[in-house]
């Protein structure tokens, strides 16, 4: 699944959240990002810290046992989130906790320094700890190479984010973002992640539809990837052993967005063929 080296991964976190503080102290607390809907640029601050302070606080602890984020924040009350939720409107709930908080609001005012130091907490813990050091995961071996792959797709995706409402277009790693790709398609097919997706994500075709999957100029990894929406749930199949009912091309830099609905199908260098609705479908129940 992975064939981008774990340092490589940590360099991407280290540039791509650079450029999101950058794109973040441009941007008014107030100014809503509208590829998260219902958060604004103070809430998207907020929600990067905890992620960090998150999979930093996982990495140093020594266990393999899944713990929630809030558990790592000092600043958000037990009382003020619900575990119990689904994943989304739990995390929903604890970013605009944390956004509340002091260390959310100095964030918000243009303190890049907290954001900063999360970051780089992280990195200490995934530079420090190699790629195989023990820590809980859902997906995969319990390895802190997921770690890597999880900040960097965090970090690159949210930059997006932030320079969406600077009116940037995407500029992702070619590389790198094709093994978020499959790092992503990776997390479909994997039942313990589901627990992590939005409720609608058991609403997704369940018939046999297929869906290829192709990164165009693929930079050493796989290049397709061929997921069958199988009734028992969905499955990577191996490509060329079935037909797909649509396959989507597009360079890895566009694909991750697309995935991600960052961007449409019908964005310029984006190529979908066949049953486009079958697309639109997926997209429509996985992830956001």
């Amino acid at each position: 699944m992975y064939w981008i080296d774990h340092y490589r991964l940590c360099a991407e976190i280290r540039r791509q959240s650079g450029h999101l503080t950058t794109a973040l102290a441009r941007l008014h607390p107030g100014t809503p990002v509208l590829d998260c809907p219902g958060w604004t640029a103070a809430d998207l601050a907020a929600h990067l810290h905890a992620g960090f302070t998150w999979a930093a606080g996982l990495l140093t602890g020594g266990t393999t046992d899944f713990r929630p984020p809030h558990a790592f924040l000092g600043d958000v009350a037990d009382e003020e989130v619900d575990p119990d939720a689904p994943w989304p409107a739990y995390v929903d709930t604890l970013t605009h906790a944390h956004a509340k908080s002091p260390v959310g609001i100095r964030i918000a005012e243009g303190g890049r320094e907290p954001l900063d130091r999360a970051a780089a907490a992280l990195l200490d813990a995934l530079e420090s700890g190699g790629p195989d050091r023990p820590v809980w995961t859902c997906l995969g071996e319990q390895r802190a190479r997921f770690w890597a792959a999880w900040g960097a797709l965090e970090a690159g995706i949210h930059r997006l984010d932030a320079e969406a409402v600077l009116g940037a277009a995407p500029a992702l790693d070619r590389e790198v973002s094709e093994q978020l790709v499959g790092v992503l398609l990776a997390l479909v097919v994997e039942p313990a992640s589901a627990a992590f997706f939005d409720p609608q994500f058991t609403r997704l075709r369940t018939s046999g539809e297929r869906i290829l999957v192709r990164a165009l100029d693929s930079g050493g990894g796989p290049g397709q990837w061929l997921l069958g929406l199988l009734p028992e749930g969905p499955a990577l199949l191996e490509p060329g052993s079935a037909r797909p009912h649509v396959t989507v091309e597009a360079p890895g830099e566009l694909l991750l967005p697309l995935l991600k609905r960052r961007v449409p199908p019908t964005a310029p260098g984006i190529r979908v063929t066949g049953d486009g609705d079958v697309l639109l479908d997926y997209l429509a129940h996985v992830f956001s």
